[in-house]
């Protein structure tokens, strides 16, 4: 994105990201059309942002996320503007809603080709002070649901012969904090 030149005019309304002017957007728009990508964590905040950007350069989106109404209402942003996509409520930590995600959207779409492995928390606070069971659920969203999302999409990548997958992180695991 740095190598487009700013545009006061965003292509989505309320957007916090200029993506660029239309005319170089419309240059760049054919690299996922047609391809159907899975966002999880996509209600919002980057994954949000990935989720409109994918949409907006022509790939149907399957939002995913446990935050029903902001998802609900990244798929209206999609819809509004012309994108195709849906929201599935899912949590990444169990491995059967995985299994229910991707078969929705291979039936749905025909296939799968994208998987942005977003959803994610950080548990702010000291260690010493965190409990285990706080230090397991950021593990089990962190990790373990990237290894299921993994797990479960590289087969119907498979199906559909080609397929890219993103997995998120934080700058937390290249750089520890003073708490």
């Amino acid at each position: 994105l740095a190598s487009l030149a700013p545009c006061d005019k965003p292509l989505y309304p309320n957007n916090i990201f200029k993506l660029g002017c239309a005319k170089q957007e419309r240059a760049k728009m054919a690299r996922v059309a047609g391809k159907v990508a899975l966002v999880t964590g996509g209600a919002s905040g980057i994954g949000r942002a990935c989720a409109l950007r994918l949409a907006q350069e022509g790939a149907v989106v399957v939002v995913t996320d446990i935050q029903e109404s902001a998802g609900q209402a990244c798929v209206a942003a999609i819809h509004a503007n012309q994108g195709e996509g849906q929201f599935i409520h899912h949590d990444v930590t169990v491995e059967s809603e995985w299994e229910v995600v991707v078969a929705q959207t291979v039936r749905h779409y025909g296939g799968l080709h994208i998987l942005v492995n977003n959803a994610g928390i950080g548990i702010g606070g000291s260690i010493v002070d965190m409990t285990l069971a706080d230090w397991q659920r950021q593990q089990a969203i962190n990790l373990e649901g990237v290894f299921l999302g993994v797990k479960h999409s590289i087969p119907a990548m498979r199906e559909t012969g080609n397929g890219a997958i993103i997995n998120m992180s934080s700058v937390a695991g290249l750089k520890g904090s003073a708490n």
